[in-house]
């Protein structure tokens, strides 16, 4: 490509982010960030109770996992990471929210702050397989230490929409990761001994070896009881 037709692509690629785009991006990140302060108070506020029931034995343990199974996980290949998620939310304009990108944490999700978390508490629906990898395990780790978050993960079958939507976003767990995964359901569910949302494998594996002999209810009574077994009660 001849330099006079790069120097022309690169000014018309500029020339997408006129002031009314910034302006978005910016006012939009001001809002967030008194979110975020709102946030941040009232979990000062909440901390001594939090830290007086959170996490359990079995939650510190399980984000001993993560944290192992997650470790080195980064997020680069997809451009909309957590404000981006959020701001999709939102409903900005595509410009506004390509300006967000490079403010996004790609390399370490342990650096993401709760109360970040919980204002961008929308943003798993809106990202592609990579980011949703990246971020999911911040979001449980900060769920295992009592932060109120609104996590509905998983699927509700039979709901073949939701759960060809959940799988888009599951294709790069390993298995140590689902495991991971796996165990957090069955951590929430413990205490009613009942399960009612589930994973892509999870469906698989009761498809495969317990559909014939077994409803799915009693599957998800299975797994908890599994999980209880194995000594990862809460208490």
């Amino acid at each position: 490509m001849s330099k006079k037709k790069q120097s022309s692509r690169q000014l018309s690629l500029l020339g997408l982010f006129d002031k009314s785009y910034v302006a978005e991006a910016e006012e939009f990140l001001q809002e967030l960030e008194a979110r975020q302060r709102r946030v941040e108070s009232a979990l000062a506020e909440e901390s001594a109770e939090r830290a007086a029931h959170f996490p359990t034995p079995a939650g510190q343990r399980l984000i001993e996992r993560i944290e192992q199974a997650f470790d080195n996980v980064t997020s680069y290949r997809d451009v909309r990471g957590l404000l981006g998620g959020e701001a999709e939310d939102e409903y900005m304009s595509p410009n506004a929210q390509a300006l967000l990108a490079p403010l996004e944490e790609r390399d370490d999700w342990r650096r993401i702050p709760d109360s970040l978390l919980m204002a961008c508490n929308c943003s798993l629906t809106y990202m592609a397989a990579g980011a949703y990898r990246f971020y999911l395990p911040a979001f449980i780790c900060a769920a295992l230490r009592g932060v109120n978050l609104l996590l509905f993960l998983g699927t509700e079958p039979p709901t073949a929409r939701s759960d060809d939507f959940l799988r888009g976003k599951c294709v790069e767990f390993t298995a140590a990761q689902q495991a991971c995964l796996s165990d957090y359901l069955n951590y929430e569910s413990q205490h009613s001994g009942e399960r009612e949302r589930y994973w892509p494998w999870e469906l698989d594996d009761y498809a495969t070896n317990y559909a014939a002999n077994m409803s799915l209810y009693d599957y998800g009574c299975m797994l908890v009881q599994r999980y209880c077994e194995a000594g990862h009660k809460s208490q």
